[in-house]
């Protein structure tokens, strides 16, 4: 009697608390239910013929007051297309025709944003046409370039920075350390809570976009989540590097949580490959990916170690799609190490594809790997007509044949170029006797460059160019980025992976 006595005081105890802990688990479900997701995403069907490569025709035309500034501007501007998935980059120059207009076929090896500087981004779609208007009598860029065309580039082109603009304008933010990480978690929760505003905005029709087909309205809907992600992890990036102050293993891991209820449209969405852009996956491979160089250990260990922590600590999918975009971007970014060793580099690439399922990105790692090979292992000489930018290098370095050659291209308004040159000025001044020549090219005039040269001391052959001619020579040696530094032999071979001393031994 007893024990049927206890066994129902214990059963009447139990109901309550299994009442309570369903409670809980109901407002669990409910709070997480709360997330918003993006419906009717994607609305298009992302076939593999979209993210196929090909060419896109970027034309138009400049107007100006003078038509002397047309021949002028010739070489000023450029198309910059960045293959962000396998780290290749490729610079094309703009040149005009007497009367300003232009065309230019630009390949792309899948649906992108191309910069063409310094105007505008567009959107290059393989097959589509973007017509450009440069009218330099206008008061401001915006109103001087007009953007029109043919197909997805063209809808897509002409929005851009219309919703840039609508959904997340310029702004000035940056946490230091001193103000301390609750203060940049505070942040990153109002940014969430933007996040969600905006997917709940795009769930019920961006008035923007009333009128776009269901690919580009897609491709800007990508856009702004990446556009809002990214400045989440440029925050942290900011905070967290060379903080030394904060357990980055538990800050990582509460920071980032917001991700997991969210991954499917934020992160496991290959529609990334066709709205993302390098910056957007540099920002995400060295924050919430966390770098590859963490460890100190081998780079299949490394990434073994990244898919398990990603699954284990953020409880991500550990073959989500960007997740395999950082990996191979790792990747290739290493064959560049291995140079001519292509056995550590189909070595490398093999143990790469294990963790990549998605089929556009194993296609791309191929024809990549393909690349890689010809360039570097075919010794093909192949007889090119000398360019325009060849013949403005060859006219520069002239004088110092018979040297070697170290050339540094740089701006005054590059903090970077003016430390590396304070940085040489031993060098420079250590092998004054010897046969070598220290060339700093830029297309600042002598009188901006001057105040800084002098006063400390930098020495070497100062040569100053047109604005045209630095263009000619930025497709020529393919940088769009510098400090860029050239170093040639005494034969005048450009080489690579090499020193000073090393080819001054020669």
């Amino acid at each position: 009697m007893k024990r049927i006595i206890l066994t129902i005081l214990l059963a009447m105890l139990l109901v309550p608390l299994g009442m309570q802990a369903q409670s809980k688990a109901k407002k669990k479900v409910k709070k997480e239910q709360k997330v918003p997701q993006l419906m009717n995403y994607p609305s298009a069907e992302v076939g593999k013929d979209l993210l196929h490569g090909g060419n896109v025709v970027i034309k138009g035309r400049l107007i100006a007051q003078d038509p002397k500034m047309i021949e002028q501007m010739s070489g000023r501007f450029k198309v910059i297309m960045r293959d962000y998935i396998v780290r290749k980059e490729k610079t094309s120059l703009i040149e005009f025709k007497p009367d300003g207009t232009f065309s230019l076929n630009v390949y792309v090896p899948y649906p992108m944003m191309v910069l063409v500087y310094p105007l505008a981004e567009v959107y290059a779609c393989p097959g589509d046409t973007v017509d450009m208007t440069i009218d330099t009598t206008k008061p401001t860029l915006q109103e001087g370039v007009i953007i029109g065309g043919t197909g997805v580039s063209s809808e897509v082109s002409k929005l851009t920075y219309k919703i840039r603009m609508a959904y997340f304008p310029p702004q000035q933010v940056e946490i230091s350390s001193e103000q301390g990480a609750d203060a940049l978690m505070k942040w990153k929760d109002e940014q969430v809570a933007k996040l969600d505003t905006l997917v709940m905005k795009m769930n019920n029709g961006l008035p923007e976009l009333k009128d776009c087909s269901p690919m580009a309205s897609d491709i800007l809907r990508t856009y702004i989540i990446r556009q809002r992600l990214y400045s989440i992890f440029h925050q942290y990036y900011l905070f967290v590097d060379g903080n030394k102050s904060i357990d980055r293993e538990a800050f990582w891991q509460q920071y980032f949580s917001f991700v997991t209820p969210r991954e499917k449209y934020l992160l496991d969405n290959p529609l990334l490959m066709i709205a993302g852009d390098e910056f957007f996956f540099n920002r995400m491979e060295s924050t919430l990916m966390r770098p590859f160089n963490d460890f100190g250990m081998s780079i299949d260990n490394i990434r073994k170690r990244i898919h398990s922590e990603v699954a284990e600590k953020l409880h991500l999918s550990p073959t989500n799609f960007s997740l395999q975009v950082c990996t191979l971007r790792e990747a290739f970014n290493m064959l560049k190490w291995w140079k001519d060793d292509y056995e550590y580099a189909a070595d490398d690439v093999a143990n790469t594809m294990q963790y990549i399922t998605h089929p556009e990105l194993i296609r791309r790692a191929v024809l990549t790997y393909r690349d890689y090979v010809k360039e570097n292992e075919l010794q093909v000489i192949e007889q090119k007509p000398m360019t325009k930018g060849d013949s403005i290098f060859q006219r520069i370095i002239e004088p110092y044949k018979g040297n070697v050659l170290y050339v540094d291209f740089w701006a005054m308004s590059c903090s970077p170029c003016r430390a590396e040159m304070l940085r040489m000025r031993n060098e420079v001044e250590a092998n004054k006797n010897k046969p070598v020549k220290y060339l700093y090219v830029t297309s600042d005039s002598p009188d901006l460059c001057r105040p800084f040269l002098e006063p400390n001391n930098i020495k070497g052959e100062h040569i100053y160019i047109t604005a045209s001619e630095w263009g000619y020579l930025q497709e020529k040696f393919q940088f769009s980025a510098i400090p860029f530094v050239a170093l040639f032999d005494k034969q005048g071979k450009q080489r690579k992976d090499v020193t000073v001393e090393q080819l001054l031994e020669e």
